[in-house]
């Protein structure tokens, strides 16, 4: 198994609408009448919208991946984007109609007035977002990061102001830091012997120096041991990569590469338990994913159907995933499709996933799904949550009737 099969690399984007088949428009039968000859008659049946559903490579597609091969006539259509200014333009210019990202991230598209109907209809992805050192550190806390140079990417990208740049400004703040001053520049490092510009980010509390880069150009800075280049004019400043903001199932990835190559990580900060207090769901996991759709599909009676199809088969593979966890064959039969689905729809963006690593981050807990908390039943948690790394939350129509 070649682990570096795990590419993302970003590329010009060129809008796609890839999806599924639709439900067929009419039916042709014969029927015989007194044993008479065959009389041809078409009964039409209402051809059922798809949903339109645009995601990054996110952890909260991978349901969606195995519900669309188990079901070729699901009526959705998969929009496949590679940032947030791309899920922007997949509302404005191709139609979308749902979302699949961080909770945060709808919410704040809703607040922005980027999607001012988005509504919130579950959260499913519960677990998955680490910090990973080398294992000769020997972190146990945020705290041991001060002063260091760390690595966050996002799904494609660089990931600077994205979701999981947002997660980390959070855990900053909960770790007793303050995120809201810094100062940016653009330097060059060398990634697998090209130069490539990169903007770092360094902030005065703490002494936290990020720099943005795609997920296998980290993998790659990391295991390099390589100095990088502060911008300061002084190559005897310049310290190497100490650790790396990593949202599964890229995580068990980079650690099932390193075991390979001789290189142990760490998964040394489990991100989720930083934010205590909220007594609605485990202290190891945090309201992280789901699915968002426009209030106009919700509240249209004709597509009631079709979302009901949806949001069914992608909670039973939500759920399927999460019930295979100890027996391999059944695992991999899953993981196989979804693998399949990552190829199908983001290859273009020259990202691939293997199965086995789908597979061991499920197995290992490090990637959680459950469909058994319902919006209302989390409402005063998730507000909460959101609020703490937005600074406010959205109005309550976007968490549902």
């Amino acid at each position: 198994m070649n682990l570096k099969n795990i590419k993302m690399i970003v590329r010009p984007y060129q809008p796609r609408l890839v999806g599924v088949a639709l439900t067929l428009a009419g039916m042709l039968s014969l029927g015989g009448c007194g044993g008479g000859a065959g009389i041809a008659t078409i009964s039409t049946i209402p051809t059922v919208a798809p949903i339109r559903i645009t995601s990054t490579p996110n952890p909260s597609v991978l349901p969606l991946l195995l519900a669309m091969a188990r079901e070729p006539d699901l009526p959705v259509i998969l929009i496949p984007v590679t940032n947030g200014t791309e899920i922007d333009q997949a509302f404005a210019n191709q139609n979308a109609e749902g979302l699949l990202s961080m909770t945060w991230v709808a919410a704040g598209k809703a607040m922005s007035g980027a999607v001012p109907d988005l509504t919130l209809v579950s959260v499913n992805f519960w677990r998955g977002f680490f910090e990973l050192t080398p294992q000769t550190l020997a972190v146990t806390g945020f705290n041991e990061l001060t002063g260091r140079n760390l690595l966050l990417s996002g799904p494609v990208g660089g990931g600077r102001n994205s979701g999981p740049d947002t997660l980390f400004k959070a855990a900053m703040k909960r770790a007793g830091f303050d995120p809201s001053v810094y100062q940016e520049n653009t330097v060059t490092i060398t990634v697998d012997g090209s130069p490539v510009s990169v903007v770092r980010r360094h902030y005065a509390s703490g002494d936290f120096r990020v720099y943005y880069l795609p997920v296998m150009s980290a993998v790659s800075v990391l295991n390099s041991g390589q100095l990088l280049d502060d911008g300061d004019g002084n190559p005897q400043n310049d310290l190497p990569a100490s650790a790396s903001f990593m949202v599964e199932p890229a995580a068990t990835g980079i650690v099932m590469q390193g075991m390979m190559a001789n290189t142990a990580y760490d998964k040394a900060i489990d991100i989720q338990t930083l934010f205590t207090g909220y007594m609605s769901w485990p202290s190891a996991e945090l309201p992280l994913g789901g699915l968002s759709l426009r209030a106009s599909v919700l509240n249209d009676p004709n597509r009631a159907g079709a979302v009901a199809r949806v949001r069914t088969a992608y909670e039973k593979a939500a759920n399927d995933l999460m019930a295979a966890r100890g027996n391999p064959i059944e695992m991999y039969g899953l993981v196989s499709k979804i693998s399949q689905g990552v190829t199908q729809y983001y290859g273009q963006y020259g990202l691939s996933l293997p199965s086995p690593v789908i597979a061991a981050a499920l197995s290992s807990g490090s990637l959680v799904y459950r469909t058994d908390l319902s919006n209302t039943a989390i409402l005063p948690d998730l507000i909460g949550f959101h609020t703490e790394l937005l600074g406010s939350a959205p109005s309550a129509g976007f968490y549902g009737p």
